[in-house]
């Protein structure tokens, strides 16, 4: 059997429904923090050079990252709706109302999961730097929340 990628050869980055790249930026961002999490190499969790070395530094999300950034390029809303979700599941604990996987996991410090966003983001999409890609995604979800 083969798949037919056909129909989505001409569709760009910025047309991505958000619902596709949360879902594909959750999976890869809780799999690396359950695997930090579990990684032995870093027995003191909270210590700042254990999230820079265990964590953030471990790339992710490419074609995703990609899609996101150009959302925010093209339809700002979007773009902080997406930011806004991530940062609630991972950061303030409102993932294990979506999916049992997220029971029981300590929630990632949103500087952490913004440091983590931008760093792999910088390799996928360059027009940023991740210190602007930062601050970018700090200001989102506030920016969601007064859009609401």
């Amino acid at each position: 059997m083969t798949f037919d990628d056909e129909f989505a050869t001409d569709l760009r980055p910025s047309e991505a429904p958000t619902g596709v790249i949360v879902s594909a930026l959750r999976w890869d961002i809780l799999n690396d923090w359950v695997r930090y999490l579990n990684d032995n190499a870093h027995p003191d969790k909270t210590a700042e050079m254990a999230y820079v070395w265990g964590f953030i530094n471990r790339d992710f999300g490419g074609d995703a990252l990609r899609c996101l950034w150009s959302k925010r390029e093209t339809n700002y809303p979007m773009f902080a709706e997406a930011v806004w979700l991530l940062h609630r599941e991972f950061s303030e604990g409102a993932g294990s109302d979506h999916h049992p996987l997220f029971a029981d996991l300590p929630p990632i410090p949103a500087d952490v999961l913004f440091r983590k966003i931008a760093s792999a983001s910088a390799v996928a999409f360059r027009k940023l730097t991740a210190d602007q890609m930062i601050e970018i995604l700090r200001t989102a979800p506030q920016d969601y929340a007064a859009m609401r």
